[in-house]
């Protein structure tokens, strides 16, 4: 915990108070990373699955190597964007998905959905995305939602005040 910034040492206080002793054990059961079908997932990276973030097309090259299956899907970032490895390539495309506009998935893609809370690409709204396996196609969605119930709520459990204002931007 020492390792993250105050703000970031406030909210995981916060969700260590209001987890059950059931969803600690939950969580502390997921593996870090795992393969489902023609699917790896991780939080934040096939490489550190738990810690590292894909910020850029150098990062994502090099987590290629991490994992074997067509597509894997990350988030950590909160960004929606993809990253395709093609044959020969020696550096990742960076895809930039628009919204409610399907994809056709190439193989060797990393996909992030983006985040349903906490964005950080300056739109406050909901991402997500559908995977559609029988035809690889990944939309992303954007959706509103009330933040100001959530900030409420956020302010209520006396939540860092910066991640209480960011919700408006999406930063």
């Amino acid at each position: 915990v020492n390792a993250f910034n105050p703000e970031a040492r406030q909210a995981i206080y916060w969700t260590q108070k209001s987890l059950t002793p059931q969803g600690v054990e939950f969580l502390r059961s997921l593996p870090e990373k795992v393969t489902v079908g023609e699917v790896t997932l991780a939080h934040g990276s096939p490489r550190q699955p738990v810690w590292e973030y894909l910020l850029d097309t150098h990062t994502a090259t090099q987590n290629f190597a991490f994992f074997e299956t067509p597509y894997c899907f990350i988030g950590h970032t909160h960004l929606p964007v993809c990253y395709n490895l093609r044959d020969g390539q020696r550096m990742a495309e960076l895809i930039i998905p628009e919204t409610n506009q399907p994809i056709k998935l190439m193989p060797r893609t990393i996909i992030n959905p983006g985040s349903v809370g906490q964005p950080r690409d300056r739109d406050p709204r909901a991402s997500f995305a559908i995977y559609i396996p029988e035809t690889q196609t990944w939309e992303n969605y954007r959706i509103p939602y009330d933040i100001q119930e959530v900030q409420a709520r956020m302010v209520a459990a006396h939540l860092p005040e910066r991640h209480i204002v960011r919700l408006e931007g999406g930063w």
